[in-house]
């Protein structure tokens, strides 16, 4: 189950990158629309675990869940959607990617450790193959907004390494809690303040939400970008590492420039075929100590069967 949800959040994260471009090119203001998703979502799987009689008061007054929706929700998607304005699209893809390193070092630094070497490298082989797959859309003159966004970009993901962290240790303290229930409620605080600083920065005017041509984006997003995507990075978090459930920022991408050849007819250059070689190759090998240990219990199952 692992194996099978690691590949699901890396299919559902894949195809979210082409539903928000829908969603933004069909006139959404970026922020109102992440807010409404990650609010909309938080608040069904909340209700959800309500009516089954779950305690979802005492996570709803958490101050570690709601630290988590800051960094996870909130500061992940706010610095990526501002920075979105000042550069493209494929070098945001590459700062993200970074994700994974972030969580290595705050990691290391938190837990007073040393980095594994073949770790580290390996990640660093996946990102090669992120910058390859990315490089197209890299044509921008420089500016000192370029910059800040840039810069924007990879506090977000220190952000992101915080908050998957924290994640992982209120999951690991409530072992008895569904990782969805808790994942719902830092949603919900995310969505908030991902709406609030909306109304500040953007003044969006809720009119633009009567089209089906942003909600059909929308809808998707909250039932399977959020709630079953997410959902399942929870979870995974929750039977494995921090780091292994984070490399989807790897994969994503590349399913991102399938998903956009297939249904948008954007082109393929023989640059990208090297990237998703350098990208399945790294993943592998970062995740190659988890990805055996699964196997092995997978040959131990059949065994006993």
């Amino acid at each position: 189950m692992v194996i099978i949800n690691y590949f699901f959040i890396c299919l559902i994260f894949g195809t979210t990158f082409l539903t928000i471009k829908m969603g933004i090119e069909a006139g959404a203001p970026p922020l109102f629309s992440a807010g409404i998703r990650f609010f909309a979502a938080g608040l069904l799987v909340v209700l959800y675990f309500a009516v089954k009689r779950h305690p979802v008061t005492l996570f709803l007054l958490s101050k570690k869940v709601a630290f988590a929706g800051f960094c996870l929700t909130f500061m992940t998607f706010a610095t990526l959607y501002w920075a979105e304005q000042y550069i493209t699209s494929g070098l945001a893809a590459v700062l993200s990617a970074t994700g994974p390193m972030m969580i290595l070092f705050v990691q290391a630094k938190r837990n007073k450790t040393i980095i594994k070497r073949e770790q580290f490298i390996a990640l660093m082989i996946a990102l090669a193959g992120v910058i390859c797959i990315s490089l197209p859309g890299f044509h921008q003159e420089l500016s000192y907004l370029w910059v800040i966004a840039c810069a924007v970009i990879l506090g977000g993901e220190v952000f992101y390494a915080i908050g998957t962290l924290n994640s992982k240790e209120i999951l690991t303290t409530e072992k008895d809690v569904s990782p969805f229930l808790i994942n719902g409620v830092q949603m919900l605080y995310g969505g908030s303040m991902l709406l609030i600083f909306s109304i500040i920065m953007e003044q969006p005017n809720p009119a633009v939400l009567t089209t089906w041509d942003i909600w059909g984006p929308i809808v998707y997003l909250i039932f399977i970008g959020s709630i079953g995507g997410h959902g399942l990075y929870y979870w995974l978090i929750s039977k494995t590492n921090p780091v292994f459930p984070s490399t989807w920022l790897y994969i994503s991408p590349l399913i991102a420039v399938a998903a956009g050849y297939i249904f948008l007819d954007e082109p393929v250059k023989p640059i990208m075929g090297l990237g998703a070689a350098f990208i399945l190759g790294g993943v592998f090998l970062a995740n190659r100590a988890t990805l055996q240990s699964y196997w092995k219990q997978g040959k131990l199952f059949k065994k006993a069967v």
